[in-house]
């Protein structure tokens, strides 16, 4: 978006600001009508108040509920990738392969299965780092390049999402039915010589991560996934379940329009 459409988007979004409110405009737009819509929104305290629907000419309420669907979407479903993204990659790639790299001296079968299960947490997360970078790079060398988005953004930007959750899903699933196991592994990491190589962030990252079991209940909660057996039929179902709850969050968003009004 070049500084003159911006100055002018800018110009007309700060006229329904309220006080102490802070205001941006995506510059990412959505066509109707062969017209460019943008998403602006309202911000105070760095929470979300409202949003308006605007384009470089007479905005109409009927191509503003046409534009208002996509654009929101693409703005919620983005912007939580990058934030489950960036709080998952915080955790290096050390804090899994230095505790695997310590040879288990012990026929203790829990700490074998521990360590496995600890295996699989990472292999899921190799998955997901890929998952994210792969999405970043999309994001900030086509979309952002382009501009305009279209059907193809949604549905790509609603299957990362999806497999987001799946991640989220077999990594909290992991935690909770191989908790013994993790545990078991952890404490032979304690008291074996070779664990004292570790650092002691390191050691304690595989010590706590399955400590509290009603946090990890939570989050599972939370996701409200299908679940089923089978994971490829597990992430199709999910799939088509999330279009369908994604469906009426953006409808219930649609309260908070400030411009134009409905």
């Amino acid at each position: 978006m070049d500084e003159g459409i911006t100055k002018l988007l800018m110009k007309k979004v700060k006229k329904h600001r309220k006080w102490a409110e802070d205001v941006f405009v995506n510059p990412i737009y959505w066509e109707v009508n062969g017209k460019p819509y943008f998403m602006a929104g309202f911000m105070k305290n760095n929470i979300a108040t409202a949003t308006a629907y605007l384009t470089i000419g007479e905005e109409t309420k009927e191509e503003v509920m046409l534009a208002q669907f996509p654009l929101a979407l693409f703005a919620n479903l983005s912007s939580s990738i990058f934030q489950i993204g960036e709080a998952r990659m915080k955790v290096g790639s050390a804090f899994y392969i230095n505790p695997l790299n310590i040879a288990v001296s012990t026929d203790n079968p829990k700490v074998l299965t521990g360590r496995e299960a600890f295996a699989q947490l990472w292999d899921i997360q190799q998955k997901f780092n890929r998952l994210i970078k792969d999405f970043k790079h999309y994001y900030n060398y086509d979309v952002l390049v382009r501009k305009r988005i279209t059907e193809e953004d949604i549905i790509k930007t609603q299957e990362t999402a999806n497999q987001v959750n799946m991640y989220q899903y077999l990594t909290v699933t992991t935690l909770l039915v191989r908790n013994d196991e993790i545990r078991a592994f952890a404490n032979f990491l304690e008291t074996t010589e070779g664990g004292k190589e570790l650092d002691a962030e390191q050691l304690i990252f595989v010590k706590t991560i399955t400590e509290n079991k009603e946090a990890l209940r939570y989050s599972l909660a939370m996701l409200d996934m299908i679940v089923d057996e089978d994971i490829e039929k597990m992430k199709e179902l999910n799939y088509h379940y999330s279009l369908k709850k994604n469906k009426k969050i953006i409808e219930k968003q649609r309260q908070f329009i400030r411009f134009p009004k409905r």
